[in-house]
């Protein structure tokens, strides 16, 4: 006879959704790594266009051409703002995913850690029973010993 844990398809459940849990975090880091990246090319893309507007001012360029790389520095801006709200969100997304999964996995250690209790008390129940019927059949064959020796008959074997 095998040890079967009664609770094994709530434990398999938890196993699943651990896993969902697990796959819900990596999108969301996935998710925040793009975000901040995109956060990162703005800004980069900002800084040139900063640049670009410095450099031009120094060789005394049209109003017209300043206002519109102000117009553009202000969008970018604007973009980096967003980007960062962004990025901020993706990373409260991924603290939540890396919070459930945290619950999960704790959830599904409980019902291992009493899967193997139950396993053990099974174990050692199995192991008394198998020293119960050898301690039973240790005793017979010395009843039947005792008995032949003394030329009779053992009244403890069956008939």
């Amino acid at each position: 006879m095998s040890f079967t844990f009664h609770l094994q398809q709530l434990l398999d459940l938890r196993e699943q959704h651990t896993q969902a849990r697990a796959r819900e975090l990596a999108l969301a880091q996935q998710f925040a790594t793009a975000a901040a990246r995109a956060e990162e090319m703005l800004a980069a893309v900002r800084a040139n266009s900063y640049t670009a507007m410095q450099s031009v001012a120094g060789t005394g360029p049209r109003v017209g051409e300043l206002h519109q790389r102000g117009t553009v520095l202000a969008l970018l801006d604007e973009r980096l703002i967003e980007a960062g709200n962004v990025c901020r969100v993706a990373d409260v997304e991924v603290h939540k995913a890396q919070a459930l999964l945290a619950a999960a996995a704790r959830d599904r250690r409980v019902l291992d850690r009493l899967r193997d209790h139950h396993a053990d008390a099974w174990r050692s129940a199995e192991a008394a029973k198998d020293r119960l019927q050898m301690d039973e059949a240790a005793l017979l064959q010395f009843a039947r010993k005792q008995e032949h020796e003394r030329g009779g008959v053992c009244r403890l074997a069956p008939p």
